[in-house]
């Protein structure tokens, strides 16, 4: 009996690392138990299905990742307006109704428009070669982690990894369109710090950082946002203002 309760307590150690019962029930979760409680943590139904977005910030573009005075631009007025659709099939297809606008001084540098039919896109000269990598379809996919627990989803959970030295859970989210989107969530505080993807422009991956809750909302956002294709750093994003489920005017979403 002494031999056997001694035995149980080595593998004990040995395999959680001195976590005891709590490591092991860690290491159980589910893809669909990680999402939950990331759902959780971000706000609940709230998150899960918003109504309406708005961000407001500035960013610094940055083309091929070449961070030169001729290529690097800062964006000091930089907007989202986000109506999101109800239900979501296609990770990395327009939906809902979106607009982004990225302008320097009284510059447009670009303005991108999904009206919920069809895309809107304007180019400053210096952004049209670039026209592939900020068309809406190469950039669309965090959203549909909100629709990962309906019928016809399948989930999959990867080997850990760290994103920005955090621990974090690796899941892979196939929608009914069978595309593939794959998430990186923080194992600690369940804060969704990564999001990845391929696209017809090569593969794009996103890092989240500098959580903060809305104010008077319970609705999680990154406050920081940078936007990668093929390893190279594009788009450096950091959000200042936010807006949850506020009236948008459909004239937002006209050119």
């Amino acid at each position: 009996m002494y031999k056997t309760t001694l035995s149980f307590l080595l593998v004990q150690i040995l395999f959680l690392g001195g976590g005891g019962l709590f490591s092991l029930q860690a290491q159980q979760m589910t893809a669909q138990e990680i999402l939950r409680k990331a759902t959780d943590v971000a706000g609940g139904e709230t998150w899960q299905s918003p109504k309406t977005l708005v961000l407001k910030g500035d960013a610094d573009i940055t083309p091929m990742g070449l961070a030169d005075a001729k290529n690097k631009i800062h964006l000091d007025k930089y907007a989202l307006y986000r109506v999101f659709p109800p239900y979501n099939d296609d990770a990395h297809k327009a939906n809902g109704k979106v607009r982004f606008d990225a302008n320097y001084g009284d510059s447009t540098y670009f303005k991108l428009i999904f009206d919920g039919k069809k895309n809107n896109m304007f180019l400053a000269e210096r952004a049209k070669p670039y026209a592939k990598q900020f068309n809406l379809s190469n950039n669309f996919g965090f959203s549909i982690i909100r629709f990962a627990d309906k019928p016809d989803f399948e989930t999959l959970l990867l080997a850990d990894d760290q994103v920005e030295g955090f621990p974090c859970y690796i899941i892979k989210i196939i929608d009914p369109k069978k595309n593939v989107t794959v998430f990186g969530i923080d194992k600690k505080k369940f804060y969704i710090r990564m999001v990845a993807f391929n696209t017809e422009v090569g593969f794009h991956h996103r890092i989240y950082s500098d959580f903060t809750k809305v104010k008077n909302v319970n609705f999680l956002q990154p406050q920081r946002l940078r936007i990668y294709f093929e390893g190279l750093k594009w788009v450096d994003i950091h959000w200042k203002e936010f807006f949850v489920n506020e009236v948008i005017d459909d004239k937002v979403f006209e050119n």
